[in-house]
């Protein structure tokens, strides 16, 4: 270490902090990013890579064993579950490789690895010596949530940040906490063979809010593994095994994967020594369009400030962070349209508000709706099976939010944020073309119903006319 004074350091070297180490570097060389590694973001170590590596290994397995009759694949031999983590581990390591890279050109300049704790809010304490800076961005990330007595059990109980390091998959696993990351992580072990058991508090699925998806989802899922609703733990089982308990039901397993979440990981951060109150995460209140805490030079971006987990608004919220590090007074910025996606088959996915939001804040909508049962498309695709839901303000006909389980949903949700954040309405997308046969004519399906059900009547023809363009 050189360096005892910098404009701006930067604790960690995750996708927000590599965003903000790049827009602040347009301003000052002045600056340390600060990181005791292991370096390589989450998305690439542990989250977004090596999980879609699995699930499409899963899907193209899962392919195979429903393949439409006359393909003449049957039968289809097991998978070799150790190959399967090994190839999952090279991708991994290629797309880690590729950050590490990025990092070459500035890291033997700026790149401090040792542990950084506040002293006070200008003062960083580096493994004993002092560093003081005149703006600090905070970008350590997350941590997922383990019970503490969980931890006896050592590799027998995994989190999804050691999930990958797994050598191979047990042919029995249980999953605690199916969000996002415990429903991905679940369906794709479970079209690899092995006999799952999820256990979660409540139907929401993915982060599904809307009653009638929750339900469908739900049900969905309980038809392939053993889901409990309830409130698990976990004792020494036979065998080596583990008993997973949940009210009054016991089942051993040889592996349990912890997917409860995640929290702030400033764990040692020394955040108590800023002089403001901290919440129950540990943290100080902050502006959420500027991202400073109140009064000091300090500004929190990424997972760890809560807003909204996904590498996308990490990369946002690094670049706002390292802006407003450089400038004399933080400006605001305009966030993009909610958009998250679980890449579960069919696709879970949220967009713009969601049915909690709205009904929380109060805000009258109608909704359209989608079956893909019957939809066309699904059908040919041997994937007719989803519900999509779209909420519209009643009088002008406007894009609310969605929420769906849908074949190719990812797509269909990116759809729906562009056409939130361009502020369209309904009879604006029906006047956009859908080609035959293809999934986005369910959506034109489910924006038909929400016409019919708006409040004030939308006098439009689908097709414009070349000289009378009907007004709404």
């Amino acid at each position: 270490m050189t360096a005892t004074h910098v404009d701006v350091a930067i604790i960690g070297a995750g996708t927000a902090g590599l965003s903000a180490r790049q827009e602040v570097a347009r301003h000052t060389n002045e600056y340390v990013v600060i990181d005791m590694g292991p370096l390589g973001t989450t998305c690439a170590r542990v989250g977004c890579m090596p999980s879609k590596a699995l699930i499409h290994m899963a899907n193209v397995y899962h392919q195979l064993v429903n393949a439409p009759r006359g393909l003449n694949v049957r039968p289809v031999a097991a998978p070799d579950l150790a190959a399967v983590m090994g190839h999952v581990r090279e991708l991994r390591d290629f797309y880690v490789a590729g950050v590490l890279k990025e990092m070459e050109e500035w890291r033997n300049a700026h790149l401090i690895q040792r542990r950084a704790r506040f002293v006070d809010p200008h003062t960083l304490d580096l493994d004993g010596d002092r560093l003081t800076a005149d703006r600090i961005i905070v970008a350590t990330g997350s941590k997922p949530v383990v019970p503490e007595s969980w931890r006896r059990f050592g590799e027998r109980v995994v989190d999804t940040d050691r999930f990958f390091e797994l050598q191979a998959l047990p042919s029995r696993f249980a999953v605690i906490g199916l969000g996002p990351v415990g429903i991905e992580l679940a369906q794709a072990m479970q079209q690899l063979g092995v006999e799952i058991t999820a256990v979660t508090g409540n139907r929401g699925v993915g982060g599904l809010t809307d009653p009638e998806i929750q339900t469908y989802v739900f049900d969905h899922f309980s038809q392939t593994m053993d889901i409990w609703l309830d409130t698990a733990d976990i004792e020494e089982g036979e065998e080596n095994r583990i008993r997973v308990r949940a009210g009054g039901r016991t089942r051993q397993v040889d592996c349990v994967l912890a997917a409860m979440g995640r929290r702030p990981a400033v764990a040692d951060l020394g955040l108590e020594n800023l002089g403001v109150p901290l919440d129950d995460d540990g943290l100080p209140a902050f502006d959420p369009v500027t991202l400073k805490v109140k009064d000091l030079p300090i500004f929190l971006a990424g997972d760890m400030n809560g807003i909204s987990p996904v590498l996308h608004e990490a990369t946002d919220e690094g670049r706002i962070a390292g802006y407003n590090a450089c400038q004399r007074d933080p400006v605001c910025f305009v966030r993009r349209t909610p958009l998250a996606i679980t890449f579960t088959s069919p696709s879970i996915a949220l967009v713009g508000s969601t049915y909690r939001a709205l009904e929380e804040e109060g805000r009258d909508f109608v909704c359209g709706k989608v079956s893909f049962e019957q939809q066309g498309r699904a059908r040919l695709m041997n994937a007719a099976c989803g519900l999509l839901k779209v909420y519209v303000e009643p009088q002008e006909g406007k894009i609310l939010g969605a929420e769906m389980f849908a074949p190719a949903g990812e797509h269909l949700a990116h759809l729906l944020a562009w056409s939130i954040a361009m502020e369209m309405t309904v009879a604006d997308l029906l006047k956009m073309p859908y080609y035959h046969p293809v999934l986005e004519e369910g959506l034109r399906t489910a924006l038909r119903d929400a016409a019919r059900e708006l409040k004030i009547p939308i006098s439009y023809n689908e097709i414009m006319r070349c000289k009378d363009n009907p007004v709404p």
